[in-house]
């Protein structure tokens, strides 16, 4: 169970590809086994039977070998693999066009259907590029097959038919750019709505989601999920001393000092105010910690200029750090663990990075200063 959890982004991703193989193979044998035929029996050799079960059995031939091209391909080829194959099956339709009656048959049609299809999972430019191939070479054929009484041929139907197939693929051009932006609108939304619109991070709804994955991920790698709860301190002083304008500027800079400073494979999320959340998987306590006190040195280092020298400030960030499973079976507990890490960090004096389990030594070590201090 934990196992298909785990591996859900990579199933997800084989599923797609699986069902775009899908895709093309149930489109190359639905035009063999219903549009080409049709072409065939209304062709002037239909009355051929040997002619038509030869040609039936060289496209099904050619059709099963794709297939198992298509099949087979590597996931990283595959687009390319069948951009190629359509590019060729311009070519057979050509030369069925110049079989079954040059100008004269309308298995042209089918081009359409290829760019149509090529289009689907490309830009605008590559629907383009295979247009004017096609129309190309569908023109080539014709006048190759139609050579031997050019003075006759009706060009005008030749123009007229490219013609077509420039206007069929400019409509079909608009349609795709418009179901891609449509896509990328929608794609854009879903982004919006797990994003923190302030600092650019992820926020609480995506946080809450991903905690689960990402413990599960701990789990089935046997590896550690660490995580780091920042919480700015005395913040509510400096927004009711300099104004929620720079309250929001302190934010989004802290956001921008946190993503400096950890990986693109962690996870970090505004949780809400002034406290903010990185998931780090795979790294020691140590490390870590290291981590942690670097952001939470690089804050120290900023210089605030809200305008003049007199109101210049430094401002500092307080840090608690728990570690599943290390500190709980349960990822919630877990965060419940890192909160009071922060917790104890303000509490001992603020600007620090705490650990969980440091938590009962620190205290020690804090009563024992204190002891020493009455004492003298």
């Amino acid at each position: 169970m934990i196992n298909d959890i785990i591996s859900e982004s990579i199933k997800e991703k084989k599923q797609k590809l699986a069902k775009f193989k899908r895709n093309v193979l149930y489109f190359r044998w639905t035009i063999l086994v219903f549009i080409l035929p049709a072409f065939l029996f209304d062709s002037e050799f239909f009355d051929s039977k040997n002619f038509t079960f030869l040609t039936m059995f060289l496209i099904t031939l050619y059709n099963m070998i794709i297939s198992l091209l298509i099949m087979f391909s590597k996931p990283e080829r595959v687009k390319k693999d069948i951009g190629i194959v359509l590019y060729v099956d311009v070519l057979l339709i050509c030369s069925m066009a110049c079989i079954l009656g040059g100008i004269e048959s309308d298995i042209f049609i089918v081009l359409l259907f290829i760019i149509a299809y090529y289009g689907i999972s490309r830009d605008i430019a590559s629907i383009a590029n295979i247009t004017v191939y096609t129309i190309f070479m569908y023109s080539i054929f014709i006048i190759g097959f139609e050579s031997n009484r050019l003075n006759e041929f009706n060009y005008w139907k030749l123009i007229s038919r490219d013609f077509f197939v420039l206007i069929t693929a400019y409509g079909i051009s608009l349609i795709i750019a418009e179901v891609k932006k449509y896509d990328e609108m929608h794609k854009r939304e879903f982004k919006l709505a797990r994003t923190d619109k302030l600092t650019g991070l992820a926020n609480r709804h995506y946080f809450d989601q991903k905690l689960e994955e990402e413990a599960l991920y701990a789990d089935y790698a046997r590896k550690p999920l660490n995580i780091l709860m920042f919480d700015i301190d005395n913040f509510k002083k400096f927004n009711d001393t300099y104004g929620h304008i720079w309250g929001d500027k302190l934010l989004s800079m802290f956001g921008d000092i946190v993503m400096q400073n950890i990986r693109k494979t962690d996870t970090p999320v505004r949780y809400g105010g002034e406290e903010f959340i990185v998931l780090i998987g795979d790294l020691d306590m140590a490390t870590v910690k290291g981590i942690g006190d670097r952001i939470r040195s690089q804050l120290e280092k900023q210089n605030f200029n809200m305008g003049s020298e007199n109101s210049k400030c430094k401002v500092t960030v307080s840090c608690g750090i728990a570690q599943y499973p290390t500190h709980a079976k349960d990822i919630k507990q877990v965060v419940n663990y890192a909160d009071k890490a922060l917790y104890y960090a303000k509490e001992i004096g603020k600007n620090i990075v705490v650990s969980y389990d440091e938590i009962g030594k620190l205290r020690e070590t804090v009563q024992i200063d204190i002891d020493t201090y009455l004492s003298n």
